[in-house]
């Protein structure tokens, strides 16, 4: 609008701008340069510009000393659009002397050069001399205007108005000022007023149409313009229409955000249909676009990214990228957004970057940079940009009177993100904890209480978090990122029917929010078939482990079936070496799980590959909450039967109980004891107690410390097999972990694990006992675990210290 508005002030001066030759008397030596300077300055006036320039010019050259004539070539210049030449000269003008219309056409020479500043100094000294000149004003205005100063071009149209209220050119600058100032209303009266009084004026129904386009009505603009054919041109229409889709697209966005169901996006659907063709124009690299068509396409980014079409969003940002045209900030926060969605947060940590340079007070890409630091695992960046962000946001706003002051959405936002940042980096206490006093702090904010709950769930807490998100839901029933916590929550409760019906309800508000997305692929990975193989190798100098062993134990379930059963095939081989001959167990089974809130139970009936005897095992789980888990097992012909006894040709029934009390992820206390019948009339009692804490978490490195406790008890002692009367063993472990790297479900863990002890055996001296292991595991991604490790081991038996070194390895795959 400024640029049309200086066009117009050129071409109105052709007729309005008097010049030396109209001023005074014109003097030169010659009658016939005297009609060559009249015809000169005739010509310029008709708009015939090249042939005055011509005479002018030469005029100029001629008498050197002619201020006037120097000074009517230079405003020609400027009509003629030659700005940069004019201004060339200017050092030739007596600025001091010249008239007021020399001096206003220099002024609007620098404005169009992008010289404001010049322009400004020019206004300033003219009005010295010409106090009363309203456009010398009006021109410092627009000046003020070009240089972004906003606050002094406001003031100076202001003060302008209150003098000259109905002055058409000082209400067109007052217009222009307001627009720049997103006062879309204020220039829309100014505009009005001007048509109140001249209905046909052409500046200001053009003001007024482009007025109506930012004020969200481009339908109203369009109209207006249809009324007075040729207002706009075939350009400016283009831009309005443009304008009336990208309103349709940032009503669509709110409409997608605050509604629920497919039937949301049906605004949004009818601005992408709109901005189609520009769309697919913006993805040939060989078509040019217009200014309508480029910012179609760069609004179009965000309406893509808002249908969650994001490698749409992305194809159409990076073909946007490629042209050389600089892409505005929220173009590259909405791909930002896209391609964190995608999980790839390296590129939408760069973009969100490169967007805060351009709007450094943008929230969205605040709070999106710090998501993007906290999934591409810089935790300490991310930490660090939240805190800046809640530092930048204040806690009230509208704070001028304690009657108007009110809490600030948006620090309540930020704040929830922070306490959210230790859950990333392995801290879910801290996190939980934050937000628990946050949830305290804003009860009723539904998005806060719906973090808290996902911390719960980190904790190891799915029945707290169910209560907690099953309130948000009394509250606000649509709520697709409490459904997602919830249908997540249930499934970790084994609440199984209960969790398909919680995931079908959000799939039905928002199946594409993340919270939804995440639970869907739960649900979808709880459906598959799954294999366990747990296996270990030794080499042993002796003991009841023989000098060469190995295990395998597989274990193949069957997807669900009637929500709350599996069925499985079960395989046990052991094998291990002694002086007398070597002990086998071979065994195959099958059986069916039950999986409830309260209860997990197995059964299972197995026999012996080389015996062929049928056996009988069990097992009974109970947990009442989030915290305690109670089991009782039953195993006849147990795999725990020493290899030293299946040798001699000795079984054992098995049965025990454990109770386990887990406070949160860090800590954990349990102890069992059990009781094996020997075939042989031998009857061992064992018990165990540990307590697990751990002392050290964080992004990287965590260290867990487990104490523990074993004693055993045998009513017989002259046995084939390593069978103490009494035997008592204090452990301390200390198990450390680093994550050498993750990404999101995939990730690459090594362990060194020790522990040390003594173990005291009735009969003989107590010895000291240690073992050290190192591990690595592989998480390919929420299908597939693998882990394996070696370590060497050092145990008393019998009074004799007996060395091993082994193997092992355990993988866990879905499918």
């Amino acid at each position: 609008m400024r640029h049309v508005l200086l066009i117009t002030l050129a071409s109105l001066s052709l007729a309005a701008i008097p010049t030396y030759a109209a001023e005074q008397a014109i003097s030169v030596s010659s009658p016939i340069d005297n009609a060559a300077y009249q015809n000169a300055v005739a010509d310029a006036r008709a708009g015939r510009l090249e042939s005055a320039l011509a005479v002018l010019q030469s005029l100029s050259e001629r008498y050197p000393a002619r201020q006037d004539i120097l000074g009517d070539y230079l405003v020609v210049l400027g009509w003629a659009g030659q700005d940069q030449l004019a201004l060339s000269l200017m050092d030739k003008v007596n600025l001091n002397k010249a008239p007021e219309y020399v001096i206003k056409g220099l002024a609007l020479s620098a404005r169009r050069q992008h010289r404001y500043d010049l322009a400004e100094s020019l206004y300033r000294n003219a009005l010295l001399r010409f106090p009363a000149s309203i456009d010398l004003e009006i021109g410092l205005a627009y000046a003020f205007l070009g240089a972004e100063k906003i606050e002094a071009a406001t003031t100076q149209v202001a003060k302008l108005r209150a003098s000259y209220p109905r002055n058409v050119d000082v209400l067109l600058a007052f217009a222009e000022v307001a627009s720049v100032r997103h006062d879309y209303f204020a220039a829309l009266e100014a505009y009005q007023t001007i048509l109140s009084r001249d209905p046909k004026n052409r500046q200001a129904l053009r003001g007024k149409v482009q007025v109506l386009a930012r004020l969200g009505t481009p339908q109203l603009a369009l109209e207006l313009a249809d009324r007075n054919p040729g207002l706009l041109s075939a350009t400016e229409r283009e831009s309005v229409l443009a304008d009336q889709t990208a309103h349709q697209i940032r009503w669509g966005a709110i409409e997608a955000d605050s509604g629920r169901g497919p039937s949301r996006f049906a605004a949004i659907d009818k601005a992408l249909a709109q901005s189609d063709s520009a769309g697919a124009r913006a993805l040939d690299p060989a078509r040019t676009l217009s200014p309508a068509e480029r910012q179609l396409a760069l609004d179009r980014i965000g309406a893509l990214r808002e249908r969650y079409r994001m490698r749409d969003a992305i194809a159409l940002y990076e073909a946007l990228a490629a042209r050389p045209e600089p892409m505005p900030g929220y173009a590259k926060s909405a791909a930002a957004s896209a391609y964190l969605y995608l999980q790839q947060p390296e590129r939408a940590r760069d973009l969100y970057r490169d967007a805060l340079q351009s709007d450094p007070k943008n929230l969205e890409a605040q709070i999106g940079l710090f998501y993007a630091l906290a999934e591409s695992e810089d935790h300490a960046a991310a930490l660090a940009q939240i805190e800046q962000t809640l530092a930048a946001t204040p806690q009230w706003i509208d704070a001028w009177s304690p009657a108007t002051e009110r809490d600030n959405p948006a620090y309540t936002r930020v704040l929830s993100a922070r306490s959210m940042a230790p859950l990333f980096a392995n801290r879910p206490g801290e996190a939980e904890e934050r937000l628990r006093e946050l949830s305290i702090r804003a009860p009723y904010n539904m998005d806060v209480r719906t973090d808290h709950a996902s911390t719960m769930r980190a904790r190891g807490w799915p029945r707290a978090a169910e209560r907690e998100l099953s309130w948000v839901l009394a509250v606000d029933p649509e709520n697709s990122g409490a459904l997602g916590e919830r249908a997540g929550a249930l499934l970790e409760m084994r609440d199984y029917r209960a969790a398909q019906s919680a995931l079908a309800a959000a799939q039905a508000v928002d199946a594409e929010d993340g919270r939804v997305v995440r639970a869907a692929r739960l649900q979808q990975v709880h459906q598959m078939r799954e294999l366990i193989i747990d296996g270990t190798y030794g080499r042993s100098s002796g003991g009841p482990t023989g000098t060469q062993d190995y295990a395998v134990d597989a274990w193949l379930f069957s997807s669900p079936f009637n929500d709350n059963y599996r069925a499985f095939a079960h395989t046990f081989t052991s094998q291990a070496k002694f002086d007398q001959g070597t002990g086998k167990r071979q065994r195959v089974g099958a059986g069916l799980e039950y999986r409830s809130p309260l209860y997990i139970m197995r059964g299972e009936v197995s026999t012996d590959i080389n015996q062929n005897d049928a056996a009988l095992s069990a097992m009974l789980a109970y947990t009442p909450d989030d915290h305690w888990i109670f089991r009782g097992e039953y195993d006849k012909s147990s795999n725990l039967t020493p290899l030293q006894a299946s040798l001699a040709g000795i079984d054992a029934n098995r049965i025990g109980g454990e109770v386990v009390w887990r406070a949160h992820e860090s800590r954990t206390i349990a102890g069992s004891i059990a009781r094996m019948d020997f075939s042989d009339g031998n009857r061992r009692d064992t018990a165990q107690a540990r307590w697990t804490e751990r002392v050290i978490a964080g992004p990287i490195y965590k260290l867990e410390l487990t104490g523990g406790l074993y004693t055993s008890r045998n009513s017989s002692t002259n046995t084939p097999y390593f069978n103490p009367s009494r035997d008592f063993s204090p452990t301390l472990e200390l198990a450390n972990e680093w994550i050498q790297w993750r990404r999101y479900t995939r990730s690459f863990k090594h362990r060194l694990v020790l522990t040390g002890g003594s173990y005291s055996q009735e009969g003989f001296s107590t010895g000291s006992l240690y073992e050290a292991r190192y591990e690595q595991e592989y998480a390919a991604d929420d299908r597939l675990t693998l882990r394996y490790g070696v370590g060497h081991s050092r145990h008393p038996y019998d009074g004799v210290q007996t060395d091993r070194d082994f193997a092992y390895f355990y993988l866990n795959a879905r499918f």
